[in-house]
């Protein structure tokens, strides 16, 4: 379908938002939104501005780091400057530019209470930084520095990763199959997920068990391990091909390092200053994410995957 009979209904705005969601089914569509975001320098701008504020509101910075006080705080802030203007504007005293500040203010009030907002995200991106870089202040957050997270998308097998760990951690993913025995978690992936997953022996922990899952028709397996501290490494393995038919996406130069020297370890990939590791295994990709400093995990990692 041509582009026309779509921006008849829909500005380019809202087509950037829905295809920044995956919202767009139409193929052809969604590859002219591409062909214009490379031509379109304007465009791509506000494209990466409104990915990276889409980013930086998801669930990566739970909701019960926030105090309650502080919420109702910015909450009450904001209902006094929507009343302070809308009587003014009863009364009459004030000018047309001023009489915007209620729908403005009444739109960053939907952001943080979580409903849908209706204009584009990039139009009060600088401001959603600033109140986000705010409320990590104050619930002693700290800041994601990893450009692949900051401007990675669902389809990204790091986001997949930090996601799921995060999920793990608050226990809306547990072991389908809560087994040590590696053979077993091995057999189970084979069967549910249908390729050959790599369960290694780690020095001081234990295997929990696996969950399988997909993830845009990709079949993905989550395996859990845990110490005597609680302290968890979590595995998530997928076939290369995964990012070979485009289901999942992997940058470039990550796996260039993977290639060159056989893995890629970061950390700040999240508020919790996490360490991840990806490397691959055969034809797996493994990225494995926890909570130990990344100078630990590199030297469990050099041990365990020889």
């Amino acid at each position: 379908m041509p582009m026309g009979q779509y921006t008849t209904t829909f500005n380019i705005d809202e087509l950037i938002t829905s295809y920044i969601d995956d919202e767009i089914p139409d193929p052809e569509l969604k590859r002219q939104i591409e062909d214009m975001l490379g031509k379109d320098a304007s465009l791509n701008a506000k494209y990466q501005s409104e990915l990276l504020t889409r980013n930086m509101m998801r669930s990566r910075m739970p909701e019960s780091e926030l105090p309650v006080k502080t919420y109702q705080s910015v909450i009450t802030s904001i209902d006094s400057i929507i009343a302070e203007a809308s009587l003014k504007k009863n009364r009459g005293t004030v000018s047309q530019e001023s009489v915007q500040y209620p729908s403005f203010w009444q739109t960053i009030k939907d952001t943080l209470t979580g409903k849908f907002i209706g204009v584009p995200r990039y139009a009060f991106a600088v401001l959603a930084f600033f109140i986000i870089g705010g409320l990590f202040v104050f619930s002693g957050g700290k800041e994601v520095k990893n450009p692949y997270i900051l401007a990675g998308t669902e389809k990204s097998i790091m986001v997949q990763a930090v996601n799921s760990f995060h999920k793990i951690l608050d226990g809306d993913i547990s072991p389908k199959l809560r087994s040590s025995n590696a053979a077993e978690v091995e057999k189970y992936v084979q069967q549910t997920a249908h390729f050959n997953a790599y369960v290694p022996k780690i020095e001081n922990y234990e295997l929990k068990g696996v969950e399988c899952s997909q993830y845009n028709g990709q079949e993905l397996a989550h395996i859990i391990y845990e110490n005597g501290d609680k302290q968890m490494i979590y595995i998530l393995q997928t076939p290369v091909t995964s990012v070979e038919k485009k289901n999942l996406d992997l940058p470039s130069d990550v796996h260039n390092e993977m290639v060159n020297a056989k893995f890629y370890m970061c950390d700040q990939v999240d508020e919790t200053d996490c360490t991840m590791t990806l490397w691959y295994r055969g034809n797996v990709i493994c990225v494995s994410m926890t909570t130990m400093p990344k100078q630990d995990m590199y030297a469990a990692f050099t041990r365990f995957n020889k």
